[in-house]
């Protein structure tokens, strides 16, 4: 009886000792000795590598790893545990962004993803300051201001005003960048006031203040219309009331291979354009009070810009 306790015993303790130190051969088992080896290419703007952002990588909703890009864009992470994992990165003048989730199992080795900072949303420009990162101030009066209504409705507490009380002409800001294929999007509120002689909205295919296509919101009216060499020609005329003291939202797409210029306003697909008198050139901001009496100011915030037509969805 003695001996067959013994070897019952004997063959309970090989049982242990084999179930823990079973192969670690599971793909997703944290001690598999084959780790992970992921990296991600970053852009702003959907087009140019970021240098700078920092990137954390998270587990369980804890950051087990981090990086900052280097000058090509790229934040790397070796020996990584086999599991799932999320992506977060910030950087100056952008808004936040995620990614995941994300199986890295044992031993892969990922180096395809990309991410892309699009949203400028003017926190981190000084108040007063005209054009702020990655704007150029062409005509008018523009600063970045604070105003933090609203926080549900745009990022707080930063914004970015147009005002337009010059005799003649309209207040533009452009973004610096040519963008020949693009998704725009831009969120404004006109400031309310007594006289109804305004007009805001967004401009593309900028070339020059002669030739360009401009989408702009009115108090009963919204206009599509192209400039070309001085020549205004109407390419939409749409009644409809917009409210002031109210953010709107406006979008406008180009695709890559597509003859058409998609415009939404406020998440509605309002129309499309077939129209290619201009090709190619900058997006940005107008402001016009019409040459009235009063001038007009509009707030505009989360600039949105992806330049990368191939990656546009």
């Amino acid at each position: 009886m003695q001996r067959f306790l013994i070897l019952v015993s004997g063959i309970f303790s090989l049982f242990l000792i084999t179930c823990l130190d079973a192969p670690r051969d599971n793909m997703y088992d944290a001690d598999n000795p084959n780790k992970a080896y992921f990296s991600i290419n970053f852009y702003e703007l959907g087009l140019y590598p970021i240098e700078g952002s920092v990137v954390h990588l998270t587990r369980n909703d804890t950051i087990v790893k981090s990086d900052t890009t280097d000058s090509n864009g790229i934040a790397a992470f070796e020996e990584i545990d086999p599991g799932i994992y999320y992506v977060g990165a910030a950087t100056e003048h952008y808004q936040s962004i995620e990614s995941g989730p994300e199986s890295l199992w044992a031993g892969s080795y990922v180096v395809d993803r990309r991410m892309e900072f699009l949203t400028l949303h003017f926190e981190d420009d000084l108040p007063g300051v005209p054009s702020p990162y990655r704007l150029r101030t062409e005509s008018g009066y523009w600063a970045v201001v604070v105003s933090d209504e609203e926080p549900q409705a745009h990022s707080t507490p930063h914004v970015y005003l147009g005002n337009d009380s010059m005799p003649s002409g309209c207040a533009l800001s452009l973004c610096e960048f040519d963008a020949q294929h693009f998704l725009f999007s831009v969120k404004l509120k006109m400031l309310g006031m007594e006289e109804s002689n305004w007009n805001a909205g967004v401009v593309f295919r900028f070339q020059d203040k002669h030739n360009y296509y401009a989408l702009t919101l009115s108090p009963d009216t919204t206009y599509c219309y192209v400039l070309r060499d001085g020549q205004l020609s109407y390419l939409r005329v749409i009644a409809r009331e917009t409210k002031v003291d109210t953010w709107h939202n406006i979008k406008v797409e180009h695709r890559d291979g597509e003859p058409t210029i998609r415009i939404n306003v406020n998440d509605a697909v309002y129309f499309a354009l077939y129209d290619n008198i201009l090709s190619g050139g900058r997006v940005g901001l107008i402001v016009s009070d019409d040459d009235g009496p009063t001038p007009a100011s509009t707030y505009f915030d989360d600039f949105t810009l992806d330049l990368s037509y191939s990656h546009v969805q």
